[in-house]
């Protein structure tokens, strides 16, 4: 498509103003954004720099919270039963029961 250009008079300031029309394709193209891609660059880098402190702070808040994992705490609370009695031996041995019919 070739460019067109358009005069006409703006009442508004009373002005001549000469206007060129563009493609559609042309004038949805942007420059390279580069400005934007640092600064998601940096922004990303700071989000890092706080984020590795905080996870090795996190980490050793959890240590001193529980030290032990909640399994073993929970074995190591109750005591341990100590045998009253030692076994009885049973000189006869033990008969299974007839089925019953």
């Amino acid at each position: 498509m070739a460019q067109q250009t358009e005069t006409r008079w703006e009442e508004a300031d009373g002005k001549v103003h000469t206007e060129e029309t563009i493609s559609p394709v042309k004038a949805k193209q942007g420059r390279m954004g580069t400005r934007v891609l640092m600064v998601l660059l940096v922004a990303l880098v700071f989000a890092f720099i706080v984020w590795i402190p905080v996870e090795i702070w996190g980490k050793k808040e959890a240590v001193e919270v529980a030290p032990q994992p909640p399994g073993q705490q929970i074995q190591s609370q109750q005591p341990t039963p100590a045998p009253s009695q030692p076994p009885a031996s049973n000189p006869a041995p033990a008969t299974p029961n007839a089925p019953v019919q």
